[in-house]
């Protein structure tokens, strides 16, 4: 994955996250070029990077 590409991930990962509620859908449709196994792979690494850091737990 050239650094490019992943920048574009992180990007449209970060667009996902901060959306309002129900825009998802328009987001995703909207990259459809990025969405693909790479993605994916990007995708788990940043939750498990969350996951790390506590970050999205509820009640916090």
């Amino acid at each position: 994955m050239n650094e490019q590409r992943q920048q574009a991930y992180l990007n449209l990962i970060e667009r996902l996250l901060n959306c309002p509620s129900g825009e998802e859908p328009e987001v995703l449709q909207a990259n459809l070029d990025l969405l693909d196994a790479e993605f994916l792979l990007m995708l788990e690494a940043v939750a498990e990077k969350f996951s790390l850091q506590g970050v999205g737990k509820c009640g916090e």
